[in-house]
């Protein structure tokens, strides 16, 4: 699947190109949901999880059916939303590297370091990136799961 974010004056426009042609766009405020998005992509992506966000997404569910408390996400969607959201707070400075485990430990998952070090440095290139793009520019990703 083709992810284009489109940088917008305080939004960003997401459009997405399925493998089997489908398309699907909305724009999102991009302070609430740019950096959680990435933190998403890089996480399924290193943890090779196609049941997450992206995955389901791919998968051809839409945007709308996977936000908020009352949707029909699935066990696994809500997993990987346990797992982003330690692995988004090590990348802001909120939780120490070190400590990622502690908040992920009820999950009976670990991430290994070396994984960690990944996803951080994905995240940290792809928002790097995005910080340099113009407005009306776009960054572009592959989801291959």
């Amino acid at each position: 699947m083709k992810i284009e974010i489109k940088k917008q004056n305080h939004q960003c426009e997401y459009t997405l190109t399925r493998a089997n042609g489908s398309m699907e766009s909305i724009t999102l405020d991009t302070k609430t949901y740019l950096l959680h998005d990435i933190c998403h992509f890089a996480v399924e992506k290193h943890l090779k999880y196609p049941k997450g966000f992206w995955g389901m997404l791919a998968q051809g569910h839409a945007f709308l059916d996977l936000f908020g408390k009352d949707n029909p996400q699935t066990t696994e969607l809500r997993f990987i939303e346990q797992m982003v959201g330690p692995v988004q707070s090590v990348h802001s400075g909120h939780i120490p590297k070190q400590d990622l485990g502690l908040y992920i430990e009820h999950l009976d998952s670990t991430i290994e370091e070396n994984v960690l070090d990944a996803m951080l440095a994905e995240i940290g290139t792809t928002m790097a990136h995005w910080e340099k793009l113009e407005v009306g520019q776009q960054l572009t990703l592959e989801w291959n799961l």
